[in-house]
């Protein structure tokens, strides 16, 4: 697989609202439009995986070793931040998911919703949310 080719694979997984990639491109820079609801990091993701497999074009192969292993990093700073909200946890989950199967690898096994009770996130009342705005 080269990284255009990943890059084509994770837009035809993930859906055009979060990666566009403009198959016209000649060089990385170019390869992504910015139009995805996650584009910087998703652009930081795909720069993570260029470096990470050396490429020195963007038809350059890549491997799954070298690739899995340039997202978990970022993936893990993501989940460090405290400003980090569900969606853009999911995301990180489907471009895993994504990648591990363009790959033909077993998906990780993540917690779900028959995994019995997970962790209730308390919110407050709209009656206070309404009083503190």
């Amino acid at each position: 697989m080269t990284f255009r080719e990943l890059a084509i694979w994770l837009e035809n997984q993930l859906g055009t609202c979060h990666l566009l990639v403009n198959r016209a491109a000649k060089e990385p820079a170019d390869l992504l439009l910015a139009t995805g609801l996650h584009d910087r990091l998703l652009n930081e993701l795909m720069r993570a995986v260029y470096k990470s497999n050396r490429c020195y074009h963007i038809r350059a192969a890549i491997q799954a070793g070298p690739t899995l292993a340039a997202l978990q990093p970022v993936r893990e700073r993501i989940l460090d931040q405290p400003t980090t909200d569900l969606s853009t946890v999911r995301f990180l989950d489907a471009v895993d998911s994504a990648v591990r199967a363009a790959f033909g690898l077993s998906q990780v096994r993540r917690a779900g919703p028959d995994d019995g009770p997970g962790q209730i996130i308390p919110l407050p009342s709209w009656r206070r949310l309404k009083q503190a705005g």
